[in-house]
């Protein structure tokens, strides 16, 4: 079993989707089933969950024939990039924290994969030169980071920019795809669930080694 899949629990504390139904507190619904409390769940790690459960419905009910393919993709595709982009930028997060950097809103701001998927590699660098990590651990992540790099490089060749998804044309009134343009999407899916391995995992598997790392540095100034 590899060292992010034996580490690491399914998905950083609040994220996974089962244990955020089952640890935030349910509102009473007291209208409607159907009435969403949309400023109840504020927080990063629970619209990541939100925006994965989606995908995963979604794709079910397609892959189930309860919809047109056709019709299901644009969403569908949309859904999983956002999907991607929201779990590179929160393990971008942790690992400023855990590099002792400030977070850079200004080069994470905008939608583009490569360039937080450049930034996700700087800073397990640092991660790695500030807290010693071993060698079988850089090993598999660059294992599992050339995964999420081919999910990362299938999604920016289909839309660079969370555009094409979002609208039929772009601002020149162009198509955004050709009539004749197709996406497996059992392909794809295979392919961004291999590439969110990594982005789960990363900030648990190093937090362990900050917090050795950090527990010895206590010791050492006698804090403990």
């Amino acid at each position: 079993m590899s060292q992010l899949a034996e580490n690491a629990p399914d998905a950083a504390p609040g994220l996974n989707s089962s244990s955020t139904a089952a640890s935030v507190p349910q509102p009473e619904r007291r209208l409607s089933p159907l009435v969403a409390h949309v400023g109840l769940y504020g927080s990063f790690g629970a619209y990541l969950s939100f925006y994965e459960d989606v995908v995963e419905h979604l794709f079910a009910a397609v892959k189930g024939g309860k919809g047109s393919v056709d019709g299901f993709a644009p969403p569908l595709l949309f859904l999983m990039r956002h999907a991607m982009e929201l779990r590179y930028k929160y393990t971008l997060s942790e690992l400023h924290q855990m590099n002792d950097e400030p977070y850079d809103n200004k080069a994470y701001g905008k939608h583009g994969l490569r360039c937080l998927h450049a930034a996700l590699r700087s800073q397990h660098e640092k991660a790695v030169e500030k807290y010693g990590l071993p060698d079988r651990v850089v090993s598999n992540f660059n294992d599992y980071c050339d995964k999420t790099e081919a999910g990362m490089n299938q999604f920016e060749s289909l839309d660079s920019t969370s555009f094409n998804f979002r609208y039929p044309v772009d601002k020149a009134g162009t198509p955004n795809f050709p009539p004749g343009q197709t996406v497996d999407l059992q392909a794809i899916k295979l392919t961004f669930d291999d590439s969110m391995i990594l982005l789960r995992h990363t900030a648990d598997v190093l937090g362990e080694y900050v917090d050795i790392h950090r527990w010895r540095e206590a010791e050492a100034h006698g804090n403990w």
